[in-house]
């Protein structure tokens, strides 16, 4: 199954104020690609939750900043929407589920794609904090604590 979305990822990385509007062609590719293949995680089971990687969540953000198309895919794909919960992990008590759900998502995707979930942690990794230590500063952050995905 292939999944398509109805935006245009690349234009959107290109007009996009964040980082993804930085990132090279091959990343931007690379991400987009994973992000295609989440979705299809996705719709291979759309009851389960999943946690993406920061590569796939950039992407993600990108796609839902066209609401209408973006409502219109889930629909398509899924019959619902996917919803984003951005955030989860810093409340009191929260990171045990985001850690547990994050090791079922990257399980799952080994098992339907034969890859590894995280193969660049410094790239699709996740962090328990809420900035990117590994990308920003790893050095200097006080809980690093990262999980590379199995």
């Amino acid at each position: 199954m292939t999944i398509t979305v109805s935006v245009d990822l690349h234009e959107a990385a290109r007009r996009s104020d964040g980082e993804v509007s930085s990132w090279t062609q091959q990343r931007l590719e690379r991400a987009i690609h994973r992000y295609g293949q989440f979705l299809q995680l996705v719709a291979d089971d759309p009851s389960q939750p999943v946690a993406p990687t920061r590569d796939i969540d950039a992407i993600w953000h990108l796609h839902m900043l066209a609401p209408r198309a973006y409502f219109a895919d889930c629909m398509r794909m899924f019959g619902e929407l996917l919803d984003h919960d951005g955030g989860f992990g810093k409340g009191e008590g929260e990171l045990p589920r985001l850690l547990a759900v994050f090791d079922d998502t990257a399980r799952r995707w080994e098992a339907l794609f034969g890859e590894k979930y995280v193969q660049d942690p410094s790239v699709e990794g996740m962090t328990d904090c809420w900035h990117d230590c590994q990308g920003r500063c790893w050095h200097a952050c006080s809980s690093k604590q990262s999980v590379a995905g199995a």
